[in-house]
């Protein structure tokens, strides 16, 4: 934390390799975060989530930032939906707060 400036909420970022960072400061700055950790790969998106989600969990945090992805990719692909069960998703378009996808749960009553 920068003296006098605020912390801001906990976050990893999830980027690809070729990523620039263009957008990333940008991000970080609109949604005061405070970024703990971050996760450099070119995997698709099911282990992107499971990579996101070990981190989230391990790091204790409530904001994952995905800067290569937009909103319409998070809707259109439900693997990033399981992300939201955790935390606040955020992309270079926008954010999608946690809980906005309900993840399914398997019916426990019936036996």
């Amino acid at each position: 934390m920068t003296e006098g400036r605020p912390a801001g909420r906990r976050a990893i970022v999830l980027r690809r390799s070729d990523y620039n960072g263009t957008e990333l400061e940008r991000i970080v700055r609109a949604n005061t975060l405070e970024i703990v950790y971050t996760v450099v790969t070119d995997t698709g998106p099911r282990l992107g989530v499971l990579i996101a989600v070990q981190h989230v969990l391990e790091h204790g945090t409530e904001v994952i930032v995905v800067p290569h992805l937009t909103l319409e990719e998070v809707r259109r692909e439900r693997t990033w939906h399981t992300l939201t069960a955790l935390a606040d998703l955020v992309t270079a378009s926008g954010v999608v707060p946690r809980g906005a996808y309900a993840v399914p749960r398997p019916d426990r009553g019936s036996g």
